[in-house]
């Protein structure tokens, strides 16, 4: 006699998908096929470069009865020359001048989507100080992430007289501060 059709699993299939920063850390729906069939899924916010999604159902059919394979998508993110994502947070780089290290100040710039946004840089910031907008980096269901910005301090490349000259009276004014670093070098 003959034995019936044991159910066999579908087979899993593996799929590489290619997205900007912006869409990984917003969010994007993405068209895809499988045994011709186009379909579009949803990559949730805060993927990072590398990871790997599975899509349950969407890999090769099942055989008698058998389910479904999955589809595992394997996210790829170039590197983006401004952004970069840390945990939830989207953090970037703040270039301001002396004085505004200095004294305080609040800075403009451009976020992620192209809005405007504005940082408080507190006084006495030094480069690598971190500044939040909070609430503006990835929403997901993790949580919400800040916009950081990072603190690069500029100074002109070929400053001339006067400013070198503020720049040493800076120092002198600034009492003990160089021999402090000069301990910490």
């Amino acid at each position: 006699y003959e034995e019936a059709p044991q159910p066999e699993n579908g087979e899993d299939r593996h799929s590489k998908v290619r997205l900007t920063f912006r869409q990984s850390v917003k969010g994007a729906t993405v068209s895809l096929s499988a045994d011709g069939r186009k379909f579009k899924t949803h990559i949730p916010a805060g993927v990072k470069d590398g990871q790997k999604i599975r899509l349950a159902g969407k890999g090769k059919p099942g055989r008698n009865g058998g389910r479904n394979g999955d589809l595992y998508l394997q996210i790829h993110v170039p590197e983006d020359p401004k952004f970069a994502l840390r945990n939830l947070d989207i953090i970037m780089p703040l270039p301001i001048t002396v004085g505004q290290a200095v004294a305080g100040a609040k800075v403009s710039a451009t976020d992620v989507d192209g809005h405007e946004v504005t940082f408080k840089v507190p006084a006495g910031s030094s480069s690598g100080t971190e500044v939040r907008i909070a609430g503006r980096g990835v929403r997901n269901s993790r949580g919400e992430g800040d916009l950081v910005g990072r603190v690069e301090i500029r100074i002109p490349d070929k400053p001339g007289l006067i400013v070198r000259h503020a720049a040493k009276e800076f120092d002198k004014a600034c009492g003990d501060f160089a021999d402090e670093l000069a301990k910490e070098r």
